[in-house]
């Protein structure tokens, strides 16, 4: 379960990445920032890694929800409830070169991944803390 931890916290990570590259016209012009975002998910999850297995790395529950917490709040800093509807998604679709999905849906997905993420480390690490 420590590197579904890892994992869950490099995508949100990730995502703050991308959109905060996203908020750069001439970097959104220039390059395709859903590679940014895959390219730092995998970069953040082998570098977390690597270090969870030199020394112990919290990332229980609470840090998880302190990460979704602050990660959300940046992004409705940066672009705002309306336009974050449409960001998030936009970068994903690009990333994968799929234009034709609509955006509720890659939205529907990234909520999914985030809030099922988020339930299953809370609840892993409270079955963890009755042994």
């Amino acid at each position: 379960m420590k590197y579904f931890n890892i994992v869950y916290n490099s995508f949100l990570w990730a995502l703050v990445i991308a959109i905060t590259s996203f908020k750069s016209e001439w970097l959104e012009m220039r390059v395709n920032i859903g590679y940014i975002f895959f390219a730092s998910f995998i970069l953040l999850s082998v570098i977390l890694s690597a270090i969870s297995r030199r020394k112990q790395l919290i990332l229980s529950g609470v840090s998880s929800t302190a990460n979704l917490f602050v990660c959300t709040i940046y992004a409705m800093i940066l672009y705002g409830f309306q336009r974050l509807k449409v960001v998030p998604a936009s970068i994903i679709r690009e990333g994968i070169h799929i234009n034709k999905i609509p955006f509720s849906v890659i939205n529907g997905a990234l909520l999914i991944i985030i809030i099922l993420g988020l339930v299953l480390i809370t609840m892993f690490n409270k079955s963890k803390q009755k042994k």
